[in-house]
């Protein structure tokens, strides 16, 4: 496997990268374990998007009804081929994965330094979910000695190289699409931080095919962006993060950028996806309250749960390890579990015009 440069003229940029950084400590217990809200319970709770569900079957992927195929359940690292780098991912089967079922996909975007079996292992707490839902997680890596997306306007050796991180998530779509029994209306994408950022860019240039985002900590970097379609979006973030700071700016680690603040890409998404100025309550879980634009065209809805203390983390993970330390920067709920929140959303829409 090749691996390309460094952070360039940047050698600051080496320690890690603000926008996404934490490698993370092992969960001494599962979500379930721990008696936190599961799928079911928090649908009951959620009051306020119109679901643009539908209750007709997926557009069945290439690789439905394989005798065999290269991913088996639990977890296995892949490579494919974009750009002429060979580019690595983790998936995730769970036990019920069944080669003639049409599965959901979800794309986990890991934080600029971190990667995709960080992400998995140590931070979100997502696969113990997968596996009792019955989802396919998904985990790649960014490019770089300190793994990065380009997002746009961050991060680091994938903005300097102009990486073409797009098109690699648009060949590992297809690269599972022929390995995988998926739904090809029920592929979704969330991350942390860079990864966040890098889950806007994905909603405005691969419409056709991301159902909806859930962005944690990072906000929207793009310079354009002409969405095919209204995309369902839920950004979650604390109002005390100090790498991705609320109010927008630079944060307090080593990235360099000014950030879109939280309001203006919320007001970004609104306007795109044709919402009114009003907003009606969504959910309220422990320290997170989650609030949703009303009168979204296309059923994509608009919503911002707000992590009230909340630092730069995944509320719920695992506590980071390795992140920048940065005065000021807010607490890790251990109330709202982000990732529970974000299956019960991305398990609300689909792609209807795939």
């Amino acid at each position: 496997m090749t691996w390309n440069g460094a952070f360039g003229p940047w050698p600051w940029l080496a320690v890690l990268l603000a926008t996404g950084c934490a490698s993370e400590a092992e969960p001494a217990l599962s979500i379930v374990d721990a008696g936190m809200l599961d799928a079911g319970m928090l649908d009951a709770a959620i009051t306020g998007a119109d679901s643009a569900v539908d209750a007709g079957a997926s557009p069945l992927s290439a690789g439905c009804g394989r005798a065999s195929g290269s991913y088996g359940a639990g977890t296995t690292a892949g490579m494919v081929m974009h750009d002429g780098v060979m580019r690595t991912f983790r998936v995730h089967l769970p036990p019920s994965y069944a080669s003639n079922t049409a599965h959901p996909l979800v794309l986990m975007l890991h934080g600029g330094g971190g990667s995709g079996r960080q992400f998995e292992e140590a931070s979100s707490r997502m696969d113990p979910i997968a596996d009792r839902e019955g989802f396919v997680t998904v985990y790649p890596d960014g490019s770089g000695v300190l793994k990065t997306w380009n997002g746009g306007g961050c991060c680091g050796y994938a903005v300097q190289n102009d990486v073409d991180d797009v098109g690699f998530i648009g060949a590992l779509l297809d690269h599972l699409d022929a390995e995988l029994c998926i739904g090809r209306d029920r592929v979704y994408a969330t991350g942390m931080s860079n990864g966040a950022i890098m889950s806007h860019r994905l909603a405005c240039e691969l419409t056709d095919r991301i159902a909806a985002i859930a962005p944690v900590a990072g906000t929207d970097m793009t310079a354009t962006c002409a969405p095919s379609r209204p995309i369902p979006v839920l950004q979650i973030h604390g109002t005390d993060d100090g790498h991705v700071p609320w109010d927008g700016g630079e944060g307090c680690g080593p990235a360099g950028v000014a950030f879109t603040s939280v309001p203006d890409t919320m007001e970004r998404w609104r306007t795109r996806n044709g919402c009114r100025a009003t907003t009606g309550s969504y959910l309220e879980q422990g320290d997170g309250a989650c609030s949703v634009y009303t009168g979204c065209e296309g059923g994509g809805d608009v919503i911002l749960c707000s992590i009230e203390g909340g630092g730069h983390n995944w509320p719920g993970g695992d506590p980071p390890a390795g992140l920048v330390e940065c005065p000021g920067n807010g607490g890790q709920s251990s109330t709202f579990i982000a990732s529970e929140v974000i299956w019960s959303f991305f398990a609300s829409y689909r792609n209807l015009n795939y």
